[in-house]
């Protein structure tokens, strides 16, 4: 019986965990912010790949830089470029915020 618990649970949070990711991957998409933003390839902006391995560890960092209180960590001779999509991020839920780092983070 506790091992049913248990992979219920585990199920559970897997299912939450990639319903989340799903969810930032939707607000990237619906925010404008794939126009620049590749997984692998850099284009207007850094890709994915690249902005996940500077903000490795550091979602908080990446969360305040969203919300336009902290500085770019990748590319920062580009971020007027990135100012006004900043303009659309800080204005974000808390719970978006998190679920879009989450989706970064995850490349």
């Amino acid at each position: 019986m506790k091992k049913l618990i248990a992979a219920v649970a585990a199920g559970a949070m897997l299912t939450a965990t990639g319903a989340f990711a799903a969810n930032g991957q939707q607000v990237f998409q619906s925010k404008g912010c794939a126009a620049c933003h590749n997984p692998n390839v850099d284009t207007v902006g850094p890709s994915l790949k690249k902005i996940a391995q500077a903000y490795k560890g550091k979602k908080d960092e990446l969360i305040k830089f969203l919300k336009g209180q902290g500085k770019p960590h990748v590319d920062p001779a580009k971020f007027a470029i990135m100012r006004p999509q900043i303009n659309t991020t800080k204005s974000l839920p808390a719970d978006q915020l998190e679920a879009l780092a989450d989706f970064i983070l995850s490349h």
